[in-house]
């Protein structure tokens, strides 16, 4: 295969330059000075063109540049209107399946599946006769700072947060992640027992601030086959989960005792290993053919055991169960028995008046 000299010509004519030094011949010389200054005009020409040619693919160059430039900005613009958007999406969706829709693991047709779940249904008691002692303001105030404290234990426990109905929240386990139905069913009990214990809190905070009958919570538990997944249409979808476990847990909660947790016993036989509970009056419910025996949740077994105890002979006596407490409980009951300690470490008894 022959291979292209890109100066053949120039080769050619220094060979011929030689040929005609070497002659000595006038003519062959002017001929030869004819041809070299032919061929000087030629490759003169071909430079411009290449020069013409080579400044237009500059301005191409810049111009594409430019151009590149402008999309970079356009695609960062549209990223964060994109990023933007997905956060204001996670406000309206449970977080799992935001996460899983956004990474193509979720898919947006109508279609549904039948497993076993454990369902959450809270709401505040007398919440209509509560809600007209407020100001519009400050119920709105009391209510969202109630749900963002649910909603961030519920989170915590990895809950899938079907939607809040006026005062109410549904929650369930089991999808679209699960530990397994014992696991699950573990998890919404302990849940259930922080937002208690959180309400608790909340209640002495509220009445500081001035709010006469704070908001006491009923919750209901229960563990059974639903259908989860898309329901809806082609237009308009909703992620949840119907059936008569869920309206067993609904008739729970309605069921509970005021600041209490009410469950079946198919939720409180994978948690009565870690909590003791009072067995409670069964119930009928309507297109639910089985008797639905009640548990109200007590105590965790091992709490005893975990009760710090102090007294003193001035009348002081102290038992707490930190195994009862959240650990934001914990730390304000901890910085109130600090703030008493430098009290008394500080505290100067007064001085016995003379008398006269």
């Amino acid at each position: 295969m022959t291979s292209f000299d890109l100066y053949a010509r120039e080769n050619a004519l220094i060979e011929e330059a030689v040929t005609a030094l070497s002659s000595g011949s006038l003519d062959t010389l002017d001929d030869y000075s004819k041809r070299l200054l032919e061929q000087l005009k030629l490759t003169l020409r071909e430079n411009q063109q290449l020069v013409r040619h080579a400044d237009r693919q500059q301005a191409k160059l810049v111009d594409l540049n430019r151009n590149l430039k402008l999309k970079t900005q356009e695609v960062e613009l549209r990223g964060k209107a994109f990023e933007e958007l997905s956060n204001k999406l996670s406000k309206y969706l449970p977080p799992q399946i935001h996460k899983a829709l956004f990474s193509g693991q979720q898919d947006t047709k109508v279609t549904t599946q039948r497993k076993k779940l454990t369902v959450f249904f809270s709401d505040i008691k007398e919440f209509t006769t509560t809600s007209e002692s407020l100001q519009p303001e400050a119920l709105t105030d009391y209510l969202n700072e109630y749900f963002s404290e649910m909603t961030q234990i519920a989170l915590e426990y990895g809950a899938t947060i079907d939607k809040y109905i006026g005062d109410a929240m549904m929650l369930f386990f089991g999808d679209p992640d699960t530990r397994g139905v014992a696991e699950d069913a573990i998890a919404c009990v302990e849940m259930a027992v922080k937002m208690q214990n959180r309400m608790r809190v909340l209640g002495d905070q509220w009445k500081k601030r001035g709010f006469e009958t704070p908001f006491v919570i009923r919750i209901g538990i229960n563990t059974g086959y639903c259908n989860v997944g898309n329901f809806g249409s082609e237009e308009r979808l909703s992620y949840t989960i119907i059936g008569g476990e869920v309206n067993i847990a609904q008739r729970l909660e309605s069921n509970a005792e005021p600041g209490g947790i009410l469950m079946s016993y198919e939720t409180y036989a994978h948690v009565k290993h870690l909590y003791s509970a009072e067995e409670k009056p069964s119930m009928h419910l309507k297109g639910i053919s089985r008797e639905i025996k009640t548990f109200a949740l007590r105590d965790r077994i091992d709490a005893a055991q975990e009760t710090l105890t102090w007294s003193h002979p001035a009348g002081v006596q102290i038992n707490v169960s930190p195994d009862k407490m959240d650990s934001r409980s914990r730390e304000e009951l901890a910085s109130q028995l600090a703030d008493i300690a430098r009290q008394l470490g500080h505290y100067e008894a007064p001085q016995p008046t003379s008398k006269i």
